[in-house]
């Protein structure tokens, strides 16, 4: 069996909108024959291409048509082949809050990996490297949080975000948030104690 074949079996096992990588494959041929395999498996609209080295199984729509994995799922993915972590920072960590409408198109993670830039068609995946104390962060919500808070500043910090954030750590588990606000920049620390000081005693989850 040709190294195209054997390859294009273990895609056929997969299911539409799978995310993999040509180190699935090494079992099967050298590096070069895998290369050119994946190339031709593009070239025949068998598999699509999202960024060097990542590639997916085409999924479709009866209504929307195409469906491509969002930048999230690529990089949950490519965290998840390199053994990393990954946390979303600044105006990537702002939308999936709900806190702003703006969808980035340079997504920025922080990282216990090697930082390292994704191109995605028109976008950019951006690993960068952060402290221990930045990763340490446990709340789905707080430490999402503090990320956005970190990466934007205290000038960009206002009475409208403080509203906003506010009802969100409202949700967040009180022993979560004590973790984060002990690991938080003095200043975030402050300005959530400030915020969460204001919570009638039955309003934390």
């Amino acid at each position: 069996m040709s190294v195209h074949q054997a390859i294009l079996e273990k895609i056929n096992s997969k299911i539409p909108g799978d995310i993999f990588f040509p180190a699935e494959f090494r079992m099967l041929g050298t590096d070069d024959a895998i290369k050119m395999a994946l190339s031709r498996l593009v070239k025949e609209n068998t598999i699509e291409r999202l960024a060097n080295g990542v590639y997916f199984i085409p999924q479709f729509h009866n209504l929307i048509g195409r469906i491509k994995p969002s930048l999230e799922m690529i990089a949950n993915a490519i965290a998840s082949r390199d053994h990393i972590q990954i946390k979303p920072t600044g105006m990537s960590a702002l939308n999936k809050l709900g806190l702003s409408e703006q969808v980035p198109t340079r997504h920025v993670y922080i990282t216990n990996g090697q930082p390292r830039t994704y191109r995605v068609e028109e976008n950019e995946i951006h690993f960068k490297s952060a402290s221990p104390k930045k990763l340490a962060l446990k709340g789905p919500i707080s430490s999402l949080i503090i990320l956005a808070m970190d990466e934007m500043g205290q000038t960009e910090f206002d009475e409208t975000l403080a509203s906003k954030i506010k009802g969100l750590l409202k949700k967040e588990d009180p022993i979560l948030l004590e973790n984060d606000m002990m690991l938080a920049p003095s200043w975030i620390a402050k300005e959530l104690y400030s915020i969460i000081s204001k919570f009638p005693a039955d309003e934390m989850v």
